[in-house]
């Protein structure tokens, strides 16, 4: 009994992920369900046929038993999970049209086909799934209607035509409503979470990443860099006498200067860097496989850009200046201690006097190496740009 359970839980969760969509996993798990019903349905209704010596019919339904099959191994081979869906559905679908044409056992064939309404909305969701039952409900007509029954191996009287065609319209329109009302309180959650998770990660005011955010950044480049040895600069920059713009034009204004230079520091950065907003008036830039040296020159980018910009408060311009520390993750140095570094480099800008940066040298193998912006650039070409 366990060994029967074990095979067909194996058969069930073929093909999950924990990585997947929650919602994905449950359909992959339904696609397998209605494959492993549709290989025991199709077996039992073939023995059968061959214990009445129907031979053809128990021929046809072998057949599609055995495409179920072949399909679901072919699928956990290659991993397929479409090409087997739509296996399954188009096999059911000849399965119900063969149940129509034959009759089944004392005519009731016909009924089965009930259950093509909400495997195929299922399966390929509202809009897909209306064409191939449209399409189904063609055929189905074809075959009922044609004249003299030429096309039926029985006989249905035209009462049951009627009400067989009526019935499965409804169950249809049911299914429809119900697989219709089903994705939208699914789009409805998934923005729902969406939401959460942008009031999780994103500072509401600048739209940036906020703290937590750019912490998980760093641990997923910390990993990185034990895989391939690359840095991790980082920069924490503070704006100059930021408390002077609260007091002086209100705290609406100094919202409205955080926002602008976030817009800023976005147009600074590459696709691949990261600017949060540490707290306050404090941003972090994460720049990905970036020394100390290249980071420099995001440093001179930022107070170049700085120094072009005015930001307008209660209609007067304002110059905004920042003061950064520098630091970078290694494989020698982790997040914590770079981090630290970078904010005694910050403190110690602001010492000097504010508006620059620190260290304006890096060290390497005790030697202080002051670099130019030219040799920078050269050394940065592929990552950073002055």
């Amino acid at each position: 009994m366990n060994a029967i359970k074990r095979l067909l839980n194996s058969y069930l969760n073929t093909g999950l992920n924990t990585q997947r969509n929650p919602e994905n996993n449950r359909k992959i798990y339904l696609i397998n369900l209605v494959g492993l019903i549709g290989v025991f349905l199709t077996a039992m209704l073939g023995t059968s046929a061959m214990f009445h010596a129907n031979y053809s019919q128990a021929a046809t339904l072998y057949t599609i038993c055995s495409i179920y099959l072949a399909s679901y191994f072919a699928q956990r081979k290659t991993g397929s999970k479409p090409i087997y869906a739509s296996i399954i559905l188009y096999s059911m679908f000849g399965f119900l049209i063969f149940m129509v044409y034959s009759g089944g056992v004392a005519n009731t064939g016909p009924l089965w086909i009930f259950v093509a309404a909400p495997v195929a909305l299922f399966f390929d969701g509202l809009k897909k799934g209306l064409i191939n039952i449209a399409a189904f409900t063609a055929a189905v007509t074809l075959l009922l209607y044609y004249p003299d029954n030429q096309l039926l191996a029985t006989q249905y009287s035209d009462e049951f035509k009627e009400r067989l065609l009526f019935s499965f319209l409804t169950v249809t329109l049911l299914s429809a409503y119900y697989e219709f009302s089903r994705q939208r309180s699914f789009d409805f959650i998934v923005n729902i979470s969406r939401k959460f998770e942008q009031l999780a990660k994103y500072d509401p005011l600048t739209r940036l990443p906020n703290r937590r955010d750019a912490e998980d950044k760093l641990e997923y480049e910390h990993r990185r860099i034990e895989r391939n040895l690359t840095p991790v600069a980082v920069i924490l920059c503070d704006v100059d006498f930021f408390k002077n713009v609260n007091d002086s034009f209100g705290h609406a204004v100094g919202d409205q200067v955080l926002v602008e230079l976030a817009n800023l520091f976005r147009t600074i950065i590459r696709k691949q860097d990261t600017v949060a907003r540490w707290g306050g008036e404090e941003f972090l830039f994460i720049l990905p496989q970036t020394n100390a040296n290249q980071a420099i020159i995001v440093a001179k980018k930022i107070q170049k850009h700085l120094t072009l910009s005015e930001f307008e408060c209660e209609q007067k311009k304002v110059k905004i200046t920042v003061s950064m520390g520098i630091s970078e993750v290694n494989a020698k140095t982790d997040i914590p201690t770079a981090l630290k570094q970078a904010d005694e480099f910050l403190y110690l800008a602001k010492d000097n006097g504010r508006d620059q940066f620190q260290p304006q040298s890096v060290v390497y193998k005790g030697v202080p190496e002051q670099i130019t912006e030219t040799e920078a650039k050269s050394r940065s070409e592929e990552t950073h740009l002055a």
